[in-house]
């Protein structure tokens, strides 16, 4: 999915919200919007992944402010909440004995969960964090706008052992996530599969954005112990960058027999390239802004569960 006319006005505003939480003086927050405006002036055009200028200005800002890590305890809040639900959720889905309610139930959490981002415009990053549970709680409500889990389902119950392209020739899992806090989620997804007899990859940033999820955040959440393998998928792009993947990524996406992609600024690129992975590819999100929600030919901002 390509930018829009919209794009440009909500990256300005989602990094001046950015800069107002780094902590920065007020001369250093100026300088950081006008030269993320003079970049978007000068490189914005309608052929280019939203996520890609969106990955720029966030590097402008680390750069001009000098903070590696912005949102650090941000970001490790946002993982101790995540954990906190996840765990509460396992314990309850122990209780459903109907595999589709179950299956159904989980990944309602774990779309809802995408709501963990504390970047999205609308969302904004002064939420606090103990209201998080509230709003997840809310999405987990509102029933699916976009809803093939029927289809994914089917797909992850019925792929055969013994036909896939991993080791014991275990069909492979590609599983991209997107955001710090809901990782703790993607957990219990990557464990239903391998119960399945999936053999699971983990793609995760190699270095910090914003609020996506990296390799060091994979490790606080002890994703090494459900995934079968950790990737890096690149350096610190929002989303994944078909440019910038790693030739871990590249690897695993032509060796997949699934991709589940997680999140809005992941969805850019798989909804733009599917034709050329040519493999499913089950993109699990919350729309964060009206545009995207018009790819579903829908207004408002909605749940999404979409087999591409």
């Amino acid at each position: 999915m390509r930018a829009g006319e919209s794009c440009p006005g909500c990256i300005i505003d989602d990094i001046g919200g950015a800069v107002s939480l780094m902590g920065v003086d007020k001369p250093t927050q100026i300088k950081i919007i006008n030269e993320c405006m003079s970049y978007l002036s000068k490189e914005f055009n309608y052929n280019t992944l939203p996520s890609t200028y969106i990955t720029e200005v966030h590097r402008i800002a680390k750069r001009i402010s000098g903070q590696s890590l912005p949102f650090e305890q941000l970001r490790k809040n946002c993982n101790d909440v995540g954990l906190k639900l996840s765990i509460k959720l396992a314990k309850k889905l122990k209780n459903k004995k109907d595999a589709l309610s179950k299956f159904t139930e989980l990944i309602k959490w774990v779309v809802a969960s995408n709501h963990l981002d504390f970047r999205t415009v609308g969302t904004g990053y002064e939420v606090p964090i103990k209201k998080i549970e509230k709003h997840v709680l809310e999405k987990v409500a509102q029933p699916f706008k976009v809803n093939d889990l029927a289809k994914f389902y089917k797909f992850v119950k019925e792929v055969p052992s013994g036909q896939g392209r991993g080791p014991e020739k275990k069909p492979v899992a590609l599983y991209i996530h997107d955001n710090v806090g809901e990782i703790a989620f993607d957990r219990l997804l990557i464990k239903d599969l391998k119960n399945r007899g999936w053999f699971v990859i983990s793609a995760l940033r190699g270095g910090p954005i914003t609020s996506d999820a990296t390799l060091e955040d994979g490790k606080y959440v002890q994703m090494q112990d459900y995934a079968d393998l950790i990737i890096c998928a690149g350096p610190d792009t929002l989303g994944i960058s078909w440019e910038e993947k790693s030739a871990e990524l590249t690897e695993a996406l032509e060796k997949a027999d699934l991709i589940i992609s997680k999140g809005q600024a992941n969805f850019y690129l798989f909804s733009d390239y599917y034709k050329q992975i040519n493999k499913p590819i089950m993109c699990l999100l919350t729309t964060k802004c009206p545009y995207v929600s018009s790819y579903f030919k829908r207004t408002e901002l909605i749940s999404v569960a979409k087999l591409l």
